[in-house]
Order: C-alpha cells, then structure tokens, then sequence
C-alpha cells in the first residue's frame, strides 16, 4: 500500500484537525483548480470535464498468465512496437519496490520491446496537475480509485481509446462490479482495476488459543459468533479489542453502515445519507463495543495497531497495509471483519490503472502493460493488495505467495467504494469522521442528532462541487 494511505485519501484526523483539514482542503482545491484552469492535460486542450459516450469493451472474462505481452488473449498492437512509458503511481514503501520490480520485469521480457518506467510520487494528484499545467504529463498513473472522477474531470486523465480497450482482452467482465464500475466516468472508461484493499481483521492466535476461542477461517463471522468471542476472552484477562477514533472509527463507521442496509450517500453520490436510521445503528454499535471491550484509543498515526502489535489486544481491524509489517509477527493472525449486519460489506479502497495521454502509440503500449500486469498481479499480491481480477483471486498461486492475502481475498465482492463523483470522499469523510470521533470520545451524546448535522453540511459541500465540476 502507498505509505500512509490513510491519511492521503482523507483529511487529517485527531483533535483540532478536522476544521485545520478542511482549511487545506480548501486551499488544495483552489490550487489545483487554478493549475487544471491553466493545464492542456498532455492533448493539448484546456482541462474540461469529460463528455461523450463511451468505448466499450468486451464484456466476457478471461485472462492468461505469462511474461510475454503478446501471449495474453489480447493481442499486443504494433503501434505499441518500441514505445517507452512513463508510469507514476503513489507507491512509495515497499509496494513501491514491488511495482518497479514488475515493470523492470515486464520491460526486459516483453516482445515488443515496451520499455516502462515506474516514478513513485508521494503527493501524485498535486503533481499530476502541476505537469498538465506544464505540459508534462507522463504516459499514464496508478490512481487511487477515489480520485478517478476529480482527474478525468479535469482532463488530466484520458479515456481508454477503443483500440487500447481491445489490447486489454477479455478481461473486462472478471472484476467485482462495485471495482469494475469505478474506473467509468460520465460513461467512458478511465481506469483499470489492479487491487482492492480492504480493512482486515488481525488477531493474537496465542490469545485466542488461551481462551478457548476457534481461529475465524475464510468465512466472515457472524454477530452472534463476535461477540461470543469478544466475551470470552474479556473472561481470559485480555483486552478483547482495539478501537481508536480517526481513521478506524471512520472505517468501521463506513462498513457497518453497509452491514446494517444504509449507505454514505445514493447510488449517484448526489445526497447524502449516513444520518440515517442506520447510520445510528452503526455509530451506536461501534461506540458500545467500544465502550465493552475496548480501552479508550485516540490521536493520528494508528496507535491501535500499536496497542495490538504489543500484545495489549486481541484483535484490531484495520487496512491491508499493516499486512507486511504484522505477518512479520508470529502471533497474528488474518481473517475478514465480521458480518455485523443482514449485508455484508467492508470499507475499501482500490488502485486502478489510468491513462494520461492520448496518443495512440503511448495508449497501445500501456494497454499491453496494463494487461500483462493484471494478468501477473497474483505477483503484486505479495505488496499486500487483494488482486482485482477474479481469476487472480481463485489462483492457487494466492495462497503460497501471500497467505495473508488469502485469507481475505474472497469478501472483495463485499468492498464498499463511493460513487465516482469528483471529491466525494472529503466532502463527506470531512463531515462524519468528526462526529464519529465525536460520539466515540464521549463529547456527542445524542448520535442521532450529531450524524444529521454532519449530514447536513457534507450536503452543503457536495452541492458546491457539483455546481464547480458542472455535475
């Protein structure tokens, strides 16, 4: 996972953050904005939003494993013959490591002689519309699917020609439909799914051996069966669970929201609706299992995780990016959250795969990439994503590369994402996570209430982005 994910898709948590958060946020937008104004977006045409109708591409599954580009079920065009692409993505840690080793890999074994180059950029969204401003812009990015609508708005990414949509293959219909639907935009297709990363459930095998608990398998649990285990080991002497507020509180907010039959907002992330009956259900349950089992955790940085790596905790539910650290320990354990409510559903995220020119050639070779790395990305599961592909994810491969991983690849299907609506996700998470933290600290009693103010304001905001991108 890109270093401190957490915090990059998000604004800032802890006390006295969120209004400073918002500030920035402001500010960022302003900036980026004035940039996309000024930008040519690598075509050279001013940043507009996106319009037109879609390319469509085939709609069967399907998919090869192989180093070899042309090998795939799509074939590899000849436009792509020689070209060299330039690919920034988030990854910095060691999924950074991870992806520069496949595109070395890729570009040293490939047929057509597709060189790619992976430039790890920490803050990529500020830099990609810096280099459309500067007509700099490279071939193509990993994006974090949450950023997909801002950027096509904006013209910085391109969609997917139909020729590049071809080279792909059939692929297209073996991804989770809430993955696969996020890389559309106003009805073109600017992303490719690669990973999925949701929040995953560690435990302390030694804790629960000690109290008698069955190790969770592959199954989520279910409410009954949580609890029950909660109980038990609060019996044996242990803390049964870490909860924090910031990022975990909000996280689990947005699952059991899910699990309970509601949602952040509509289907078209046009109104907002997490002050509904269920999101109160959702606050209240995590605040009361909280309260139960919990010790009282707060601040930024994940001091959860921390409690739980020190043996402070039984278990701790938290995103797939600790998955490389705590598989260092032997004592953790891997399985999905559980199923709380009638539905199950847990918070993701997922980077895709997108295109930030437009020229044929570029377009091809990056297809070619974009494909042999889907194809291969039972490999980029060892970085600790959950692989998108469906076929990747019943792969036997899977479980002997990255166990951890398999574990919780079957809930994908379960991943919460918002609707591709440019900004969605700060305008809301910058109005229920402080509430959520609110009612977790014990300073907003009345969750209710507290919920539809938050609802409120997160309404006035995705308003005003809707008048600016004209949506």
């Amino acid at each position: 996972m890109d270093v401190n994910e957490r915090v990059r898709t998000a604004p800032p948590f802890g006390s006295g953050a969120w209004t400073r958060g918002r500030l920035s946020v402001l500010a960022a937008i302003g900036l980026t904005l004035s940039l996309a104004l000024a930008a040519c977006g690598g075509g050279g045409t001013t940043p507009a939003p996106s319009t037109g109708g879609a390319s469509q591409p085939p709609a069967t599954a399907g998919g090869s494993s192989g180093p070899d580009a042309t090998s795939a079920a799509g074939a590899c065009p000849s436009a792509a013959q020689g070209q060299s692409i330039e690919m920034w993505s988030p990854l910095t840690g060691p999924d950074g490591e991870t992806m520069t080793a496949l595109a070395n890999r890729f570009s040293s074994e490939n047929s057509m002689g597709i060189k790619v180059a992976h430039v790890p950029q920490p803050d990529y969204v500020q830099k990609l519309n810096a280099a459309a401003a500067a007509k700099g812009l490279p071939a193509m990015t990993v994006v974090r699917v949450i950023n997909v609508g801002e950027l096509a708005a904006r013209n910085v990414l391109k969609p997917y020609s139909a020729e590049a949509l071809a080279a792909l293959g059939d692929i297209t219909g073996d991804f989770p439909d809430n993955v696969w639907t996020q890389g559309e935009y106003k009805g073109q297709r600017y992303s490719i799914p690669l990973d999925i990363h949701p929040l995953v459930m560690y435990y302390n095998k030694a804790m629960f051996q000690a109290a008698g608990v069955e190790a969770p398998g592959s199954e989520p649990l279910t409410k009954e069966a949580f609890e029950s285990l909660l109980g038990k080991l609060k019996d044996s002497g242990v803390q049964p669970i870490a909860i924090g507020d910031g990022f975990n509180g909000a996280t689990l907010f947005q699952t059991f929201i899910r699990q309970f039959g509601g949602a952040l907002t509509n289907a078209e992330g046009t109104q907002v609706t997490f002050g509904s009956d269920a999101g109160v259900q959702a606050l209240t349950y995590i605040r009361d299992i909280r309260k139960q089992y919990s010790q009282a955790i707060s601040g930024a940085g994940d001091p959860e995780v921390g409690v739980f790596k020190q043996k402070q905790a039984a278990i701790v539910i938290h995103g797939p990016w600790h998955i490389s650290d705590l598989q260092k320990l032997d004592f953790v354990g891997f399985a999905p959250v559980p199923k709380i409510g009638n539905d199950y559903a847990v918070w993701a995220g997922s980077h895709q795969l997108g295109l930030t020119t437009d020229d044929p050639a570029k377009q091809a070779a990056a297809a070619c990439w974009v494909k042999w790395l889907s194809d291969n990305s039972v490999e980029w599961a060892k970085a600790g994503q959950v692989p998108a592909r469906n076929a990747v994810r019943d792969d036997p491969k899977l479980k002997e590369l990255a166990p951890a991983i398999s574990a919780v690849a079957p809930i994908a299907p379960g991943a919460v994402i918002l609707p591709q609506v440019p900004e969605l996700e700060g305008a809301l998470w910058g109005q229920f996570g402080p509430a959520v933290d609110a009612v977790l600290q014990g300073s907003a009693t009345d969750i209710k209430a507290t919920l539809e103010q938050a609802a409120q304001q997160s309404q006035q905001v995705v308003d005003d982005n809707a008048s600016r991108y004209g949506s």
